[in-house]
């Protein structure tokens, strides 16, 4: 071969790599980790929290060594769980399917972050789950109390400052599939 055809090779082979890094940057990575080995060689699904639930559309990966990974093009609001036989105990997780690598546990408290869209997802998990904490013992307490006024008037104040909470959260968000699905949960007057 002459010079200027192994410089071609060269230049070409150049373009192809630069070309698959750029479209890996484009993609979304997500790593994931189990809280334990117990589902190792078990199949874990990436499933889109609407839409179709099709072959086309729902991915799925083997556990090993308590890790598993999914590859994704799209940007979307997705669900990972474990197979049916599998879920007791077991938490799914919302993930955004945003370009980056998010990073996925799942386990009794599944979390997720590390893409601006999934830090996001999880400051609101984190908050819904101290409402639903607190709206708990309040309803404990009603029960058993004879100021039922008294708690009734905690309730409304908790059910209202979660209401702005939503509010106030949804707004602060940048335009992307985590805004879009908070916006048809807790439809708001004046959204944007």
């Amino acid at each position: 071969m002459n010079r200027s055809a192994i410089l071609s090779l060269l230049l070409l082979a150049l373009l192809l790599l630069s070309g698959c890094r750029q479209s890996h940057q484009s993609s979304c990575l997500i790593m994931g980790t189990m809280e334990n080995h117990t589902l190792d060689g078990k199949t874990i699904y990436l499933v889109p929290l609407v839409g179709p639930h099709d072959a086309a559309h729902v991915d799925s990966t083997t556990i090993e060594n308590a890790r598993f990974q999914f590859e994704v093009d799209s940007t979307e609001v997705k669900v990972i769980r474990v197979g049916y036989r599998y879920r007791e105990g077991i938490e799914d997780m919302l993930v955004v399917s945003e370009p980056g690598t998010v990073n996925v546990h799942i386990g009794k408290l599944s979390s997720c972050g590390g893409t601006p869209q999934n830090d996001s997802l999880q400051a609101w998990k984190d908050y819904m789950e101290r409402y639903r904490m607190l709206l708990y013992q309040l309803q404990t307490a009603k029960r058993k109390t004879n100021d039922k006024d008294a708690v009734q008037a905690r309730l409304e104040q908790l059910y209202d400052r979660q209401q702005r909470y939503i509010a106030d959260f949804t707004k602060r968000q940048p335009k992307g599939a985590l805004k879009d699905v908070l916006m048809k949960l807790y439809p708001q007057p004046n959204n944007k």
